[in-house]
């Protein structure tokens, strides 16, 4: 039987959202996606959560189909559209999980809105504002920068997988930057991944990363306390390029009600690749478990 998901919108007022449902199979599932990324990024997990949980995945503004609103690309916005959705479009306490970006507005909806949350998974996102060194910053501005020039449908996605090619990438346990060629190869799938994101990103939404406006008022020690759900923190392996690191997860865990943590060796960032049995096992066992508790 084919999976039906479909396309709607929601016009909070502020901005119209787009995003995805599928099947009521179940509890609502709310996925939220990473920072330049779409609902579309969670295709390859969807068929095997759709027959479990009742799915909702939106586009944040400035990403996907959802609409631009210059300037306003903060955390904070994402999660007061993130609300607005939960209580117009799911309208009961959902489950959240959120990659990178999506996970750090999961917990900031966690905090602000709990009648709305059930219980919130993280997949290898940021716990609080990074205050990187300026070599750091120096390398997010160059990729940002790279990025924006190359966003908001000015190129044809074609024109914008070549010019990635060349763009600047971090390489882990490497200081200076590489060139996505380098690190990936010529004919990587990454490239139409990362151009189609690109595509339909609103150019000053990347400013936001690069300028460090994107999480003004993220910080662990205001944030997590307010979270009385269960949450599960996913953490790939800092030396294979997971950005969720162990200094912050020890900080962390205390400050929460109801933590739980796995960490996955020798797997990246990108957490469900290459195969995503592993990590799609431990999400659904703690959505599951948090049923079952209710």
């Amino acid at each position: 039987m084919k999976l039906e998901i479909h396309e709607h919108t929601l016009d909070t007022g502020m901005v119209t959202i787009n995003y995805a449902k599928g099947p009521p199979s179940g509890p609502p599932l709310v996925l939220l996606h990473g920072g330049s990324g779409r609902w579309q990024n969670y295709e390859g997990i969807i068929p095997d959560l759709a027959a479990r949980f009742h799915l909702y995945a939106p586009d944040f503004r400035g990403h996907g189909k959802s609409g631009r609103v210059p300037g306003q690309y903060r955390i904070e916005d994402y999660a007061d559209d993130t609300i607005a959705f939960l209580r117009q479009c799911v309208a009961e306490p959902a489950y959240l999980f959120g990659s990178s970006l999506g996970g750090m507005v999961a917990l900031m909806v966690a905090a602000q809105a709990p009648s709305d949350v059930r219980a919130v998974g993280v997949g290898d996102s940021p716990l609080t504002r990074r205050t990187d060194s300026s070599a750091d910053r120096d390398r997010t501005r160059a990729r940002g920068a790279a990025w924006r020039d190359l966003a908001g449908g000015k190129l044809s996605i074609d024109e914008i997988v070549e010019a990635l090619k060349d763009s600047p990438t971090e390489m882990p346990g490497q200081d200076e930057p590489v060139t996505m060629r380098e690190k990936h190869g010529g004919d990587s799938g990454v490239y139409e991944f990362v151009a189609t994101n690109l595509y339909y990103n609103d150019p000053d939404m990347l400013t936001a990363v690069t300028d460090g406006t994107m999480t003004a008022g993220y910080e662990m020690e205001k944030v997590l306390p307010a979270i009385r759900c269960p949450v599960l923190l996913l953490q790939a392996d800092p030396d294979a390029g997971g950005i969720m690191t162990d200094a912050e997860v020890e900080r962390a865990l205390p400050l929460l009600a109801h933590p739980r943590h796995v960490r996955f060796e020798q797997r990246s960032h990108a957490l469900f690749l290459p195969e995503k049995e592993p990590v799609l096992r431990a999400m659904v066992a703690f959505f599951e478990s948090v049923c079952y508790e209710e």
